[in-house]
């Protein structure tokens, strides 16, 4: 239990400094209860290995003292890759620990010839030296996949686009492969936006959204030269990524869908083929898809709506929509308040996602589990072990 204890301050101290820069050791103390010995003796751990520094000295106080130091994550401590892996193409971004993406390629990716291990190790191997050739050590892979994704065991449980109904084990096959000893994180695409969302807002993070990628890509692997509207939806209530019961939240289809049709809309798929490119298919799409995310922001209070991928070129008229069936389907006279914003990084929203998924488990407090279930690698855990220094 002491060592839990002790994880669990360091991850809080950590978490603190990470999402409010230029705190002092009083302040921490203060904001956590914690013995201001024992934060001092955290904050000087983790000074030592490299991840905290001081960023400024304060002004003393009104009756004098010692003027307190001000501490900050060091940004270039380590470099996290973020991988998005889709039908024909896949993404990879480098980011430091700040969130600034300093390296970003995109290039064609045929899963017909290659298995999907097997391309995800290529990639790590072929631009890992290119990230920590500026100086930065790799601390962690995130990655996005589309499908059914457990993170918790990292597996691909299924994916239609990747034609894949049997469990994939990516994180320990990729891992037994690579020999890495950094941790590898996986989860849905969709889910990835949010994880972005999330890990890069610090002191604005959103609590309830809703995230909505909207790409145009090959259906399935074997489909080719048939581009289709792909969408899908990552939810956050309370917090934290909702995955749901077996991982399947978020998996969307119109409740107008047309039976046997393969896009997920009541369009046929001739128009579907069209989208981003036939202005009257697009305002179908985007009335249809309207009336549904207007529907969970009643239901769910959701606060915000969060569009990613090629899909953000339609974000004002996603917005008018949605404002017009928002209203429409509430009863009260007290209005709904939300906001619809793009995302950050446009169309690598998912591979930087899946990179700031890192850094989100990184602070994240270890819990207790209460059943013995399973969980994700988070807070100090995943740091490299040559740090073992650290009072745990």
């Amino acid at each position: 239990m002491t060592n839990y204890v002790s994880r669990v301050n360091i991850t809080r101290v950590l978490r603190m400094i990470y999402l409010n820069h230029g705190l002092s050791r009083v302040d921490i103390a203060r904001r956590l209860d914690l013995n201001k010995s024992t934060v001092s003796k955290i904050v000087s751990a983790l000074e030592e290995t490299g991840i905290v520094e001081t960023a400024a000295v304060g002004d003393a106080g009104p009756t004098g003292g010692r003027r307190p130091l001000r501490l900050q994550v060091v940004a270039n401590y380590g470099c996290i890759m973020g991988v998005e892996i889709q039908t024909e193409a896949f993404t990879v971004v480098g980011i430091n620990l700040r969130g600034d993406v300093f390296f970003s390629h995109t290039e064609p990716l045929d899963l017909r010839t290659t298995q999907l291990v097997d391309a995800f190790v290529q990639i790590v191997r072929r631009f890992q030296p290119s990230l920590e050739a500026t100086g930065m050590p790799l601390l962690g892979i995130g990655v996005g996949l589309p499908g059914f994704v457990d993170p918790v065991r990292g597996v691909l449980r299924a994916s239609m686009p990747f034609e894949h109904y049997e469990e994939i084990r990516f994180v320990e096959q990729s891992r037994a492969t690579l020999g890495l000893s950094v941790p590898i994180l996986v989860d849905n695409d969709a889910n990835c936006g949010c994880w972005g969302e999330l890990a890069f807002r610090h002191s604005s993070r959103p609590q309830n959204f809703v995230f909505v990628l909207g790409e145009l890509r090959k259906h399935t692997i074997a489909m080719d030269n048939y581009r289709i509207m792909a969408l899908g939806l990552g939810l956050v209530i309370n917090g934290e990524v909702h995955h749901g019961e077996d991982n399947s939240a978020g998996e969307f289809r119109s409740i107008l869908y047309n039976r046997g049709a393969i896009n997920q809309f009541s369009i046929n798929d001739e128009e579907a083929r069209r989208f981003l490119q036939d202005p009257s298919v697009d305002a179908r799409i985007i009335r249809e898809l309207a009336r549904h995310v207007a529907f969970l922001i009643n239901v769910l209070n959701l606060r915000k709506v969060v569009v990613g991928g090629p899909m953000e070129v339609l974000a004002d008229q996603l917005r008018e929509s949605v404002d017009e069936f928002v209203r429409d389907n509430w009863a009260y006279p007290q209005k709904v308040t939300y906001t619809l914003e793009v995302s950050r990084l446009g169309e690598q929203a998912v591979a930087y996602g899946a990179a700031g998924m890192y850094l989100e488990h990184l602070i994240e407090v270890p819990r207790v589990s209460l059943d013995g279930a399973e969980q994700m690698p988070c807070g100090v855990d995943l740091l490299p072990r040559r740090y073992t220094r650290l009072p745990v």
